[in-house]
């Protein structure tokens, strides 16, 4: 009677977290590779919680063969080993979120969604959190980084020192680097802008907390230390972006890239 209370509790407890995330999924109007695994991800537990009779009875006649048997125990240590790897990649990525960068080290402001001339809400904010770093090091150099996407009349990196002049930083203390599509061009263009203006080697990235850590991973394999600028991400685009970003630093980690 207590195991069969117990279970049926434990079911309840990920049938709620199930229907929770998937909640926190569609809410951030957010359609990407993150939004779509992990929603079905959600979807597979909280359907297993519904009909776990139907589950377990099948589970017990794979158990009755061999064959099926030993499948079975390879996806329980396959699932185990994935439970095991996020977990431990959201850790690393909380802690590169977290890490301070050196005073007065150069500015590295991510480009993000221009909509038209006006940032988007995440563009937005890493310009303020930009904004805070170089108000604090009145010393520090910033590179705006980020290329014209065909929707944006605009580059991001335009579109980053546009704002930030306006809200009071000296222009001359901003660089722009306009032809990267991705992070890793990023920080490879970004990097050529310190070597060829002799400015400071340790680099402030500025990007949301869940990037920090692939923008570490690419920087470091260029010879460059760096710290975290952290901008607070919107907490409904948190559940999509970080699911997203857990899937990118995977496969950049097993491609080396």
């Amino acid at each position: 009677m207590k195991k069969n209370a117990l279970s049926i509790a434990v079911r309840t407890v990920i049938l709620i977290i199930s229907v929770s995330m998937i909640y926190w999924y569609i809410i951030s109007v957010v359609f990407n590779i993150g939004t779509v695994l992990g929603s079905l991800f959600f979807a597979w537990a909280g359907a297993n919680c519904i009909f776990w009779d139907k589950v377990s009875e099948l589970i017990q006649k794979m158990k009755q063969k061999k064959s099926a048997k030993i499948i079975y125990r390879v996806l329980c240590i396959l699932f185990a080993l994935m439970f095991i790897w996020v977990i431990f990649i959201l850790g690393a990525m909380a802690y590169f979120a977290n890490k301070p960068p050196e005073k007065n080290a150069t500015v590295i402001v991510l480009g993000c969604q221009v909509r038209g001339n006006t940032p988007s809400l995440l563009l937005q904010k890493r310009i303020d959190t930009a904004f805070e770093y170089l108000k604090a090091n009145p010393n520090a150099k910033c590179i705006a980084s980020g290329g014209q996407g065909s929707d944006e009349n605009i580059s991001e990196a335009e579109c980053i020192k546009e704002h930030l002049v306006s809200m009071g930083i000296d222009e001359n203390r901003i660089y722009i680097e306009n032809k990267s599509v991705n992070t890793n061009e990023n920080i490879k263009f970004s990097a050529e802008i310190i070597k060829k203006n002799g400015l400071d080697e340790n680099m402030a990235i500025v990007t949301d907390g869940f990037h920090e850590m692939r923008a570490a991973i690419i920087a470091k394999r260029m010879g460059y230390s760096c710290g975290a600028v952290s901008s607070k991400t919107p907490t409904r685009y948190v559940s999509a972006f970080t699911t997203r970003e857990v899937i990118a630093l995977t496969a950049a980690l097993i491609l080396n890239r």
